[in-house]
């Protein structure tokens, strides 16, 4: 008797979308821990609900951009270097902010 060998639920499917995917689902664990707060944008008569979006979103899109990007080829650096990229732009946002980042 010959064992049939064991599929993965993924193994068939698009590496871009498994990561899009990821990225996704992923892309919320951080706000249901702590995330950014609308409240410290609405004082500074700011949309603080858009500059909450624009924190998730570009924490979801890190998982599109790994999915379609080639460089590095190692997925392990990969990860990390798309992440750092992705989430610059709004860590601007914070560290502009008063009250938030550094100060």
């Amino acid at each position: 008797m010959s064992a049939s060998p064991r599929r993965t639920p993924l193994e068939g499917a698009p590496y871009p979308l498994v990561c899009a995917l990821l990225g996704l689902a992923l892309g919320w664990i951080p706000g249901f821990i702590h995330g950014p707060i609308p409240e410290k944008f609405n004082v500074l008569y700011m949309q603080g609900a858009v500059a909450v979006w624009a924190y998730y979103s570009a924490r979801m899109l890190v998982g599109f951009v790994v999915g379609v990007s080639v460089w590095p080829r190692a997925w392990y650096l990969r990860g990390p270097l798309c992440g750092f990229l992705t989430l610059l732009p709004v860590t601007f946002i914070a560290l502009a902010t008063p009250r938030c980042g550094f100060t």
